[in-house]
């Protein structure tokens, strides 16, 4: 019989992102004046929060932090799980000029990923400074669109929204950029130790991230994708894989297990070619090279 798990006490997880918050407004009052610093102890799903937030005109920067997400979303929605205090769950609502950028929100998912990525490289680094013969963090990779990896498993992954929203000009749309990040041992990937011993707090890692995501939604907003290319390509864990599409939600497997004779058979199969300047996905199939955007299809290691 499995034995239950027993639910975290609350008030130290808000109390760590509370002090948290309190840092990130220092920190981003330069950039982002005005940025609203949202904490909360239980909540269905911060992007649905902020989405609603949006419709109703309130176009202010947000960064919402849960404690624990009881409704969490994925892409195509899919279900996240999360588990209070072993993940970190967020979002980050502004209004940015996503129809003029090539590739629009799915290139700005590759930028994010990538920016949370260094984010956590640095943070780590910085962190592991003061520890005498800590050992060096494993690379994190990207699986393209929007998923973190270490080694081969799923670390974290993002869910990015937009709609039109009133009061913003013309061109602006409200853009939420929603966050899981397994941070803690209980929800790291097995046998892996990624983080040093002790971890970071979910608010010390909230607070390597927040300020990276405001700048590189800036950044993308003025040069879009195509500056950020080669740096994605190094953290590319499909590049040069051979990978399966699927174009129809339906057809799609569940889970992450090996196939069975009952598996849907991918739509199509190739090798990954890396993503162009727009963030499009390339993949060489047998009827040549193809470019796929996030929205038409998914991907899956071979």
């Amino acid at each position: 019989m499995d034995t239950p798990q027993s639910t975290p006490d609350l008030a130290p997880l808000l109390a760590d992102l509370n002090q948290a918050a309190e840092r990130l407004w220092v920190a981003c009052a330069p950039t982002t004046p005005g940025l609203v610093l949202d904490v909360v102890p239980e909540t269905a799903s911060t992007n649905t929060v902020l989405m609603a937030q949006g419709r109703r005109g309130e176009v202010w920067p947000t960064a919402m932090v849960a404690v624990r997400q009881t409704a969490g979303r994925g892409r195509r929605g899919r279900s996240w799980e999360a588990r209070p205090g072993d993940t970190l769950t967020f979002s980050l609502g502004l209004p940015l000029h996503l129809d003029a950028v090539p590739g629009g929100g799915s290139a700005l998912s590759l930028a994010v990923g990538l920016a949370l990525a260094d984010a956590l490289d640095a943070g780590l680094r910085a962190r592991q400074q003061h520890t005498d013969n800590a050992p060096v963090p494993p690379a994190i990779g990207l699986k393209w669109p929007n998923d973190l990896w270490l080694g081969t498993r799923k670390l974290g992954g993002i869910l990015i929204e937009a709609t039109p929203a009133p009061g913003l000009p013309e061109g602006q749309r409200w853009v939420v950029i929603g966050v899981g990040l397994n941070v803690q041992p209980g929800a790291a990937v097995p046998g892996s130790a990624w983080l040093p011993s002790p971890a970071p707090s979910l608010g010390e890692v909230w607070a390597w991230l927040v300020p990276a995501l405001l700048q590189a939604t800036q950044a993308f907003e003025r040069q879009g994708f195509a500056p950020l290319q080669a740096a994605y390509a190094r953290r590319n864990v499909l590049l040069g894989q051979p990978v399966q599409l699927w174009t129809s939600v339906a057809s799609l497997p569940q889970g992450s297990g090996a196939s069975s004779p009952a598996t849907p058979q991918p739509d199509q199969t190739g090798t990954a070619q890396g993503v162009d300047d727009s963030g499009a996905l390339l993949v060489h199939t047998a009827s040549g090279l193809q470019r796929w955007h996030a929205g038409d299809v998914s991907v899956r290691p071979a």
